[in-house]
């Protein structure tokens, strides 16, 4: 009976081998981090601005620099823009616009894209990196990823991922966008990036060409079949894992059970090659999901639907902090990163990484709009799941995703962690 126990045991809560770390402990660049993000700050004189982000417990404010490229530092090219580390980490403006990138030139191999960033001590470079895509990051470590649940690994996600708008050239946001756009890259480049949780809102339309539409809370954004093709492109060209989280109903279902069937039989019809169905469930290893050729999950939040169709998998539970202050931003995080009653769930959760304003936020503006929330938010976040979670996050959701650095430290995490280095 104690076997048996011990075995259920093994089978809920998973049992990952220890790797070692094969890396010079001696380094101390080792894990240290320099990056590059995006600022998601818009204005009439200003677009995708590049920023530094750097991680260093151990820097020297005397003999350090971090420097800015155009191409790879290691072939002798003057940096455009140097900056002396002053603290163990931060982040710096730059002042430089990066170049407009459309999804288009995207490609399914991983790219550094025009900008390089090198860590020098006394003018030699230490450590390189660059801005980046990582389309294949998961199945670049199915040795390590394969024996583990999704409730196991470091997600990198996107909040409201539908809710995007692509600007070309610098202009002023009005105040509806202010508060409705959550992401400045369509759902295949989030994908191309490396997220690989896509937080779905969608709206029901029945007197428009399309029905089925991508929304942020009533305002309808993008029509569905375009967030369904684009993600059909990403899984047919990577063996990457994604979750399709359906989250919310904000318009059109008003409770009603057949309009939940009809859009189930859509998502089925739309993803019929796709779908992972729901058999093991929340239990079942990245290793079974590769194995099965299906690569999508679909979880979807309404209870009384689930249990009706294989295609659908019980939600991601969000934790929402509900708050306006990045404090009480970290309060929350760190009460649910810290909380032992997580080590116990078996549906993975999504910490939402972002501030969320108020009606009164809104009608007087007192936050400054989703961009100058995330960017106030998303370095912070970045820098307290480096350095104070990195060992529990499970999925983390952020608003305009390239101006954190959380794919990178998920990826970094996922190595880490489970190779105890």
């Amino acid at each position: 009976m104690i076997l048996l126990i011990l075995l259920y045991f093994l089978m809920i809560f998973g049992v990952t081998t220890s790797k070692t770390c094969n890396s010079n402990n001696g380094d101390e660049f080792q894990h240290s981090h320099v990056s590059l993000i995006i600022s998601p700050i818009i204005s009439k004189s200003m677009i995708r601005e590049l920023e530094i982000y750097w991680n260093h417990p151990k820097y020297r404010s005397d003999s350090d620099k971090i420097a800015l490229y155009t191409d790879d530092p290691a072939n002798g090219l003057e940096p455009i823009f140097t900056l002396e580390p002053k603290s163990s980490s931060g982040i710096k403006n730059t002042g430089i616009q990066a170049e407009y990138l459309p999804t288009k030139n995207l490609t399914f191999q991983g790219q550094c894209l025009n900008y390089y960033v090198a860590w020098l001590r006394n003018g030699v470079l230490r450590k390189v990196n660059c801005l980046k895509t990582y389309p294949n990051w998961m199945a670049e470590r199915k040795d390590i990823l394969g024996p583990l649940r999704m409730n196991k690994i470091f997600l990198p996600g996107t909040h409201d991922s539908a809710s995007y708008a692509i600007h070309k050239l610098a202009a002023e946001e009005d105040i509806i966008d202010k508060y409705v756009i959550t992401q400045d890259i369509d759902v295949l480049a989030q994908l191309i990036y490396g997220v690989r949780y896509l937080d779905i809102r969608v709206g029901y339309y029945p007197r428009t060409n399309e029905i089925w539409w991508g929304n942020h809370g009533i305002i309808r954004l993008i029509p569905l079949k375009v967030i369904i093709e684009q993600v059909k492109i990403f899984l047919n060209n990577t063996e990457e894992i994604v979750i399709f989280d359906v989250q919310e109903f904000p318009v059109g279902f008003q409770k009603n059970v057949s309009i939940h069937h009809q859009f189930v039989k859509y998502l089925e019809k739309q993803f019929a090659d796709y779908y992972l169905p729901y058999r093991t469930g929340w239990l079942t290893t990245l290793n079974t999901i590769w194995s099965s050729k299906r690569r999508l999950i679909i979880g979807y939040d309404e209870k009384q639907i689930l249990s009706l169709y294989e295609s659908l998998w019980p939600c991601v539970t969000h934790q929402w902090g509900n708050v306006q202050t990045i404090d009480d931003l970290y309060r929350y995080l760190n009460r649910i990163e810290t909380s032992t009653a997580r080590d116990y769930k078996i549906t993975p959760r999504s910490a939402m990484a972002e501030l969320t304003p108020n009606m009164w936020d809104v009608i007087w503006n007192r936050l400054g709009g989703l961009r100058q929330m995330a960017d106030k938010v998303n370095a912070n976040v970045t820098n307290w799941y480096a350095t104070k979670w990195q060992h529990t996050a499970n999925i983390v959701a952020v608003d305009f995703v390239r101006s954190s650095g959380i794919i990178e430290t998920s990826i970094e995490w996922n190595d880490r962690r489970n190779s105890n280095c």
